[in-house]
Protein backbone atom coordinates (compact mmCIF):
# COMPACT_ATOMS: atom_id res chain seq x y z
CA UNK A 1 0.00 0.00 0.00
CA UNK A 2 1.97 2.85 -1.02
CA UNK A 3 0.45 6.49 0.24
CA UNK A 4 2.13 9.78 0.10
CA UNK A 5 3.77 11.48 3.14
CA UNK A 6 1.04 13.75 4.20
CA UNK A 7 -1.73 10.73 4.32
CA UNK A 8 1.17 8.96 6.58
CA UNK A 9 1.35 12.08 9.22
CA UNK A 10 -2.11 12.45 10.02
CA UNK A 11 -2.42 8.24 10.24
CA UNK A 12 0.66 8.18 12.52
CA UNK A 13 -1.07 11.50 14.41
CA UNK A 14 -4.50 9.96 14.75
CA UNK A 15 -2.93 6.78 16.20
CA UNK A 16 -0.64 8.91 18.34
CA UNK A 17 -3.07 10.48 19.85
CA UNK A 18 -5.59 7.45 20.39
CA UNK A 19 -3.05 5.81 22.12
CA UNK A 20 -2.59 8.95 24.29
CA UNK A 21 -5.90 9.25 25.20
CA UNK A 22 -6.33 5.55 25.91
CA UNK A 23 -3.97 5.76 28.28
CA UNK A 24 -4.62 9.11 29.29
CA UNK A 25 -8.07 7.91 30.66
CA UNK A 26 -6.06 5.00 32.34
CA UNK A 27 -3.89 7.37 34.79
CA UNK A 28 -0.73 6.21 33.03
CA UNK A 29 1.70 8.95 32.67
CA UNK A 30 3.73 9.77 29.30
CA UNK A 31 7.16 9.49 30.12
CA UNK A 32 10.82 9.62 28.13
CA UNK A 33 14.19 7.88 27.83
CA UNK A 34 17.07 8.01 26.18
CA UNK A 35 17.53 7.15 23.19
CA UNK A 36 21.42 6.68 23.24
CA UNK A 37 22.14 3.83 25.95
CA UNK A 38 25.25 1.93 27.46
CA UNK A 39 23.26 -1.05 26.81
CA UNK A 40 20.92 -1.43 23.89
CA UNK A 41 18.73 -4.80 25.78
CA UNK A 42 19.18 -7.97 26.80
CA UNK A 43 17.90 -10.23 23.82
CA UNK A 44 19.64 -13.19 23.16
CA UNK A 45 19.02 -13.21 19.05
CA UNK A 46 19.17 -9.17 18.51
CA UNK A 47 21.92 -7.06 16.78
CA UNK A 48 22.21 -3.65 17.87
CA UNK A 49 23.34 -0.25 16.17
CA UNK A 50 26.89 0.58 18.14
CA UNK A 51 28.85 3.64 18.10
CA UNK A 52 30.53 6.33 20.83
CA UNK A 53 30.55 9.60 22.13
CA UNK A 54 33.83 11.31 22.29
CA UNK A 55 34.83 14.28 25.10
CA UNK A 56 36.61 17.12 24.44
CA UNK A 57 39.67 15.51 26.14
CA UNK A 58 39.81 12.71 23.70
CA UNK A 59 37.76 10.10 25.91
CA UNK A 60 35.65 7.77 24.61
CA UNK A 61 32.65 6.29 25.43
CA UNK A 62 31.27 3.34 23.55
CA UNK A 63 27.50 3.81 23.06
CA UNK A 64 24.27 1.70 20.87
CA UNK A 65 21.39 2.66 19.84
CA UNK A 66 18.20 1.46 21.96
CA UNK A 67 16.81 -2.16 21.30
CA UNK A 68 13.63 -1.27 23.34
CA UNK A 69 13.19 1.28 26.49
CA UNK A 70 12.69 -1.35 28.48
CA UNK A 71 15.54 -1.18 31.41
CA UNK A 72 15.52 2.84 31.49
CA UNK A 73 11.45 2.45 31.98
CA UNK A 74 11.82 -0.23 34.57
CA UNK A 75 13.97 2.15 36.19
CA UNK A 76 11.02 4.67 36.00
CA UNK A 77 8.84 1.98 38.08
CA UNK A 78 11.71 1.39 40.67
CA UNK A 79 11.93 5.45 41.29
CA UNK A 80 8.42 5.53 42.10
CA UNK A 81 5.76 5.43 39.01
CA UNK A 82 3.16 3.00 38.68
CA UNK A 83 1.54 3.17 36.04
CA UNK A 84 3.67 5.12 32.83
CA UNK A 85 4.02 4.43 28.68
CA UNK A 86 6.37 5.95 26.33
CA UNK A 87 5.87 6.10 21.92
CA UNK A 88 9.45 6.30 20.59
CA UNK A 89 11.91 5.40 18.08
CA UNK A 90 13.37 1.93 18.89
CA UNK A 91 16.78 0.47 16.44
CA UNK A 92 17.90 -3.15 15.48
CA UNK A 93 20.79 -3.76 12.89
CA UNK A 94 21.41 -6.65 10.30
CA UNK A 95 19.03 -7.67 8.45
CA UNK A 96 15.60 -6.45 10.15
CA UNK A 97 14.37 -4.97 6.67
CA UNK A 98 10.94 -6.46 5.32
CA UNK A 99 7.27 -6.19 4.82
CA UNK A 100 7.26 -5.92 9.01
CA UNK A 101 10.69 -4.90 9.45
CA UNK A 102 12.61 -1.72 9.09
CA UNK A 103 15.94 -1.02 10.89
CA UNK A 104 14.49 1.94 12.58
CA UNK A 105 10.71 2.16 14.12
CA UNK A 106 8.51 2.98 16.96
CA UNK A 107 7.49 1.35 19.36
CA UNK A 108 4.61 1.56 22.01
CA UNK A 109 6.01 0.48 25.75
CA UNK A 110 3.75 0.50 28.41
CA UNK A 111 4.19 -1.14 32.26
CA UNK A 112 1.60 -1.01 35.31
CA UNK A 113 3.04 -1.89 38.66
CA UNK A 114 0.52 -3.52 40.81
CA UNK A 115 -0.85 -5.26 37.64
CA UNK A 116 -2.10 -8.55 36.62
CA UNK A 117 -1.49 -10.87 34.01
CA UNK A 118 -4.62 -12.17 32.43
CA UNK A 119 -6.37 -8.60 32.82
CA UNK A 120 -3.19 -7.05 31.13
CA UNK A 121 -4.18 -9.29 27.93
CA UNK A 122 -7.93 -7.79 27.95
CA UNK A 123 -6.22 -3.90 28.06
CA UNK A 124 -4.36 -5.01 24.94
CA UNK A 125 -7.48 -6.15 23.23
CA UNK A 126 -9.61 -2.96 24.59
CA UNK A 127 -6.30 -0.58 23.00
CA UNK A 128 -6.36 -2.25 19.58
CA UNK A 129 -9.98 -1.81 19.95
CA UNK A 130 -9.82 2.20 20.99
CA UNK A 131 -7.22 2.79 18.16
CA UNK A 132 -9.50 1.09 15.29
CA UNK A 133 -12.56 3.18 16.55
CA UNK A 134 -10.28 6.62 16.40
CA UNK A 135 -9.53 5.59 12.58
CA UNK A 136 -12.43 5.14 11.42
CA UNK A 137 -13.66 8.17 12.87
CA UNK A 138 -11.53 9.96 10.59
CA UNK A 139 -12.91 7.97 7.44
CA UNK A 140 -10.62 5.24 7.69
CA UNK A 141 -11.71 1.58 7.03
CA UNK A 142 -9.82 -0.78 9.89
CA UNK A 143 -9.62 -4.23 10.87
CA UNK A 144 -12.97 -5.63 12.89
CA UNK A 145 -12.14 -7.02 16.03
CA UNK A 146 -13.80 -9.87 17.04
CA UNK A 147 -16.24 -10.28 19.82
CA UNK A 148 -13.52 -13.36 21.22
CA UNK A 149 -10.11 -13.35 20.79
CA UNK A 150 -8.87 -16.94 20.92
CA UNK A 151 -6.22 -17.64 23.31
CA UNK A 152 -3.35 -20.33 22.88
CA UNK A 153 -1.06 -21.62 25.31
CA UNK A 154 2.28 -22.13 23.09
CA UNK A 155 2.54 -25.79 24.55
CA UNK A 156 -1.61 -26.20 23.31
CA UNK A 157 -0.74 -24.64 20.38
CA UNK A 158 2.35 -26.72 19.24
CA UNK A 159 0.29 -29.70 20.14
CA UNK A 160 -3.09 -28.23 17.78
CA UNK A 161 -0.75 -26.85 15.11
CA UNK A 162 1.87 -29.05 14.64
CA UNK A 163 1.13 -32.56 16.72
CA UNK A 164 4.55 -32.18 18.87
CA UNK A 165 4.14 -32.65 22.37
CA UNK A 166 6.03 -29.39 23.21
CA UNK A 167 9.13 -30.18 26.14
CA UNK A 168 11.00 -27.27 27.13
CA UNK A 169 14.63 -27.75 26.45
CA UNK A 170 14.04 -31.04 24.73
CA UNK A 171 17.09 -31.87 22.56
CA UNK A 172 14.98 -34.46 20.26
CA UNK A 173 12.85 -31.36 18.87
CA UNK A 174 14.29 -30.70 16.10
CA UNK A 175 14.42 -34.77 15.23
CA UNK A 176 10.31 -34.46 16.50
CA UNK A 177 9.63 -31.63 13.99
CA UNK A 178 11.23 -33.22 11.23
CA UNK A 179 9.08 -36.06 11.32
CA UNK A 180 6.23 -34.29 11.84
CA UNK A 181 6.84 -32.35 8.37
CA UNK A 182 8.28 -29.30 9.37
CA UNK A 183 10.34 -28.57 6.44
CA UNK A 184 12.69 -25.62 7.23
CA UNK A 185 14.08 -27.43 9.84
CA UNK A 186 17.38 -29.69 10.20
CA UNK A 187 17.50 -33.14 12.32
CA UNK A 188 20.30 -32.36 14.21
CA UNK A 189 18.94 -28.22 15.30
CA UNK A 190 19.20 -27.01 19.05
CA UNK A 191 15.76 -26.68 21.21
CA UNK A 192 15.91 -22.83 20.54
CA UNK A 193 16.20 -23.52 16.37
CA UNK A 194 13.82 -25.95 16.03
CA UNK A 195 11.05 -23.90 18.58
CA UNK A 196 11.16 -20.83 16.69
CA UNK A 197 11.05 -22.58 13.18
CA UNK A 198 8.03 -24.51 14.14
CA UNK A 199 6.48 -21.48 15.63
CA UNK A 200 7.21 -19.79 12.19
CA UNK A 201 5.70 -22.41 10.14
CA UNK A 202 2.88 -23.91 11.65
CA UNK A 203 1.79 -22.01 14.66
CA UNK A 204 2.25 -18.37 13.36
CA UNK A 205 0.07 -19.25 9.67
CA UNK A 206 -2.37 -21.33 11.85
CA UNK A 207 -3.13 -18.11 14.29
CA UNK A 208 -3.79 -16.01 11.05
CA UNK A 209 -6.77 -17.95 10.62
CA UNK A 210 -8.32 -16.63 13.57
CA UNK A 211 -7.89 -12.84 13.04
CA UNK A 212 -7.02 -11.92 15.89
CA UNK A 213 -5.65 -14.02 18.74
CA UNK A 214 -3.18 -13.94 21.99
CA UNK A 215 -0.21 -16.97 22.06
CA UNK A 216 0.71 -17.21 26.14
CA UNK A 217 2.44 -19.42 28.79
CA UNK A 218 6.21 -20.02 27.05
CA UNK A 219 8.38 -22.50 28.13
CA UNK A 220 10.61 -21.67 30.69
CA UNK A 221 13.80 -20.97 28.66
CA UNK A 222 12.33 -18.52 26.17
CA UNK A 223 10.89 -15.76 29.72
CA UNK A 224 13.68 -13.48 28.96
CA UNK A 225 12.64 -11.10 32.11
CA UNK A 226 9.25 -12.90 32.54
CA UNK A 227 8.43 -14.54 35.70
CA UNK A 228 8.10 -18.37 35.19
CA UNK A 229 5.63 -19.75 37.26
CA UNK A 230 3.54 -23.34 36.89
CA UNK A 231 7.04 -24.16 34.97
CA UNK A 232 5.69 -21.83 32.15
CA UNK A 233 7.33 -17.93 31.36
CA UNK A 234 4.42 -15.51 31.74
CA UNK A 235 4.65 -13.91 28.82
CA UNK A 236 1.65 -13.43 25.53
CA UNK A 237 2.02 -12.44 22.29
CA UNK A 238 -0.83 -10.56 20.48
CA UNK A 239 -1.14 -12.03 16.89
CA UNK A 240 -2.88 -9.88 14.06
CA UNK A 241 -3.29 -12.05 10.46
CA UNK A 242 -0.31 -13.70 12.20
CA UNK A 243 1.80 -11.01 12.64
CA UNK A 244 3.15 -10.45 16.20
CA UNK A 245 2.22 -7.14 17.33
CA UNK A 246 3.07 -7.19 20.78
CA UNK A 247 5.19 -9.12 23.34
CA UNK A 248 3.68 -8.41 26.63
CA UNK A 249 5.65 -10.11 30.47
CA UNK A 250 4.48 -10.14 34.05
CA UNK A 251 8.18 -8.42 35.04
CA UNK A 252 10.66 -10.36 36.47
CA UNK A 253 11.12 -8.37 39.96
CA UNK A 254 14.80 -8.46 42.50
CA UNK A 255 18.15 -7.58 41.32
CA UNK A 256 19.75 -11.34 41.70
CA UNK A 257 16.95 -12.82 39.44
CA UNK A 258 17.57 -9.90 36.87
CA UNK A 259 21.54 -10.47 37.07
CA UNK A 260 21.03 -13.85 36.78
CA UNK A 261 18.98 -14.01 33.81
CA UNK A 262 21.12 -11.63 31.99
CA UNK A 263 24.15 -13.29 32.47
CA UNK A 264 21.85 -16.35 30.81
CA UNK A 265 21.22 -14.16 27.78
CA UNK A 266 24.71 -13.21 27.39
CA UNK A 267 26.05 -16.77 27.82
CA UNK A 268 23.43 -17.98 24.84
CA UNK A 269 24.45 -14.37 22.85
CA UNK A 270 28.33 -16.15 23.32
CA UNK A 271 27.38 -19.30 22.06
CA UNK A 272 26.20 -18.43 19.19
CA UNK A 273 28.59 -15.99 18.11
CA UNK A 274 26.90 -12.96 19.02
CA UNK A 275 29.15 -10.05 20.21
CA UNK A 276 28.40 -9.21 24.00
CA UNK A 277 26.97 -6.22 25.64
CA UNK A 278 27.48 -4.46 28.77
CA UNK A 279 25.44 -4.53 31.83
CA UNK A 280 23.24 -2.03 33.04
CA UNK A 281 24.69 -1.23 36.66
CA UNK A 282 22.12 1.56 36.95
CA UNK A 283 18.87 -1.18 36.06
CA UNK A 284 20.55 -3.90 38.23
CA UNK A 285 20.71 -0.99 41.58
CA UNK A 286 17.04 0.03 40.50
CA UNK A 287 16.04 -3.58 40.70
CA UNK A 288 17.04 -3.70 44.35
CA UNK A 289 13.70 -1.98 45.10
CA UNK A 290 10.89 -4.29 45.80
CA UNK A 291 7.86 -3.84 43.27
CA UNK A 292 4.55 -5.16 43.18
CA UNK A 293 3.53 -7.70 41.21
CA UNK A 294 4.27 -5.79 37.58
CA UNK A 295 3.09 -6.61 33.88
CA UNK A 296 4.86 -4.90 30.52
CA UNK A 297 4.24 -4.56 27.15
CA UNK A 298 5.83 -3.74 24.02
CA UNK A 299 3.90 -3.48 21.24
CA UNK A 300 5.51 -1.89 17.36
CA UNK A 301 3.25 1.34 16.72
CA UNK A 302 4.20 0.76 12.88
CA UNK A 303 2.74 -2.80 12.68
CA UNK A 304 -0.63 -1.73 14.70
CA UNK A 305 -1.14 1.08 12.49
CA UNK A 306 -0.61 -0.76 9.35
CA UNK A 307 -2.48 -3.72 10.84
CA UNK A 308 -5.50 -1.70 11.80
CA UNK A 309 -5.58 -0.47 8.02
CA UNK A 310 -5.31 -4.08 6.67
CA UNK A 311 -2.16 -3.36 4.80
CA UNK A 312 0.45 -6.16 3.70
CA UNK A 313 3.09 -4.65 5.68
CA UNK A 314 4.59 -1.70 7.08
CA UNK A 315 5.82 0.39 4.04
CA UNK A 316 2.38 2.33 3.63
CA UNK A 317 2.92 3.76 7.15
CA UNK A 318 6.49 4.05 7.57
CA UNK A 319 7.25 7.72 6.11
CA UNK A 320 10.75 7.80 4.26
CA UNK A 321 11.07 4.02 3.72
CA UNK A 322 11.37 4.60 0.41
CA UNK A 323 14.56 6.68 0.38
CA UNK A 324 17.47 5.79 -1.57
CA UNK A 325 19.24 4.67 1.26
CA UNK A 326 16.91 1.88 2.01
CA UNK A 327 14.78 0.91 -1.81
CA UNK A 328 17.73 -1.62 -2.90
CA UNK A 329 17.55 -3.26 0.09
CA UNK A 330 13.45 -3.80 0.17
CA UNK A 331 12.11 -6.66 -1.01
Amino acid sequence: MTRNLVDQFHLRATLRRAIRDFFDKRGYLEIETPCLVATPGTEVYLNYFDTSWTSLAGGIQPLYLRSSPELHMKQALAAGCRKIFQIGPCFRNVGEIGPWHHPEFSMLEWYHCGGAYEPFMTETIDLLRHCAVELRSIGQQTLQLPENIPKFTVAGAFKEFSNIELIDLDLKLAEKAKKAGVVSIRGDEDFDTAFFKILLEKVEPALAKHRVSILCDYPASQAALAVVAGGVAKRFEVFVDGIELSNAFLELSGREENSARIKQSAEKRAAVGLPSVPEDLDFLAAMSVKLPETVGNALGFDRLLAVLLEDPGIAGVVPFRQASVWQKYLP
